[in-house]
């Protein structure tokens, strides 16, 4: 009787330990799906949000390239266009009867002058394309000029920090051309929201990378707000992407504006490969 209620006893054990071992494994399988459709569903969020992301670069990079368009047009149409037509007009007067030598010759200095005129707003529209110093200087002197010209127009004080050893004089002109529009978006940023009295430029050094330090003393952004980025920086990330360099924005309201670019010393060489 007692071998018999022992063996009841052990089954009673081994039914109850099977059972617990059958309720752990279908927990962990439960909890092993879940798991997993969690992970699922969080990459699913994190690839929606990095194409949203990407779309965003890319409206801006298409939004910058068409304000850049209006604008030339613009200068054309308002400056050279307008310049043309009135040499149009005054050349017919040269046409009319009874025209005297004084006149010609009054005449002729107008000529002059609006063609010097037009020469001129050419060459600015040229310049705002590709600016001349870059591709005959570098982006050093380029980047110095635009900010001394910048400071003067703009009664700001911009100072230029030049820590890098002059490797920046090395950059190919594409890499150049990308960080000077970069340094312009942030200056002219500046000038027309961060009521700045200051900005300083500050570019470093060091095994691997090159540094570009810009800081404003302005009134700085409010990153907390939950607000998106502006077309700006979504334009200022486009060119960084593609010239392989990356950003830290550091502001908050009332403590300025600190933007640091690291760009790897591999794009000198014409790399820009991510790797």
């Amino acid at each position: 009787m007692e071998t018999q209620e022992v063996s009841n006893g052990m089954f009673y054990m081994v039914l109850i330990g099977s059972a617990a071992g059958l309720l752990l494994a279908l927990s962990l399988v439960l909890f092993y799906i879940r798991y997993q459709r969690r992970f699922i569903l969080q990459q699913a969020r994190q690839q929606k949000a990095e194409l949203e992301h990407r779309q965003n670069l890319l409206n801006a990079n298409i939004q910058s390239q068409e304000k850049e368009r209006i604008r030339i047009s613009k200068d054309l149409h308002d400056h050279v266009g307008s310049s043309l037509s009135n040499l149009r007009l005054m050349a017919t007067r040269l046409t009319q009867p009874g025209v005297d030598v004084e006149t010609i010759k009054a005449l002729t200095e107008e000529y002059k002058k609006n063609i010097d005129s037009v020469i001129n707003d050419v060459r600015n529209i040229s310049h705002s394309l590709s600016p001349a110093g870059l591709e005959l200087w570098g982006f050093q002197e380029a980047i110095e000029e635009f900010c001394d010209k910048t400071a003067t127009t703009a009664d700001i004080d911009i100072q230029v920090r030049d820590k890098s050893e002059g490797i920046l004089k090395d950059l190919p002109f594409d890499a150049a051309l990308s960080l000077f529009r970069i340094i312009q978006e942030l200056v002219s940023n500046t000038i027309k929201h961060a009521g700045a009295k200051k900005i300083t430029l500050t570019m470093t050094t060091d095994e691997d990378n090159v540094w570009l330090k810009y800081f404003d003393n302005g009134r700085g952004v409010n990153l907390t707000d939950g607000g998106k980025p502006g077309i700006g920086l979504y334009n200022i990330e486009s060119r960084l992407n593609m010239i392989g360099g990356s950003y830290e924005l550091v502001t908050a309201s009332g403590e300025g504006y600190n933007f640091t670019i690291k760009l790897p010393k591999r794009i000198l060489s014409g790399n820009n490969d991510k790797a």
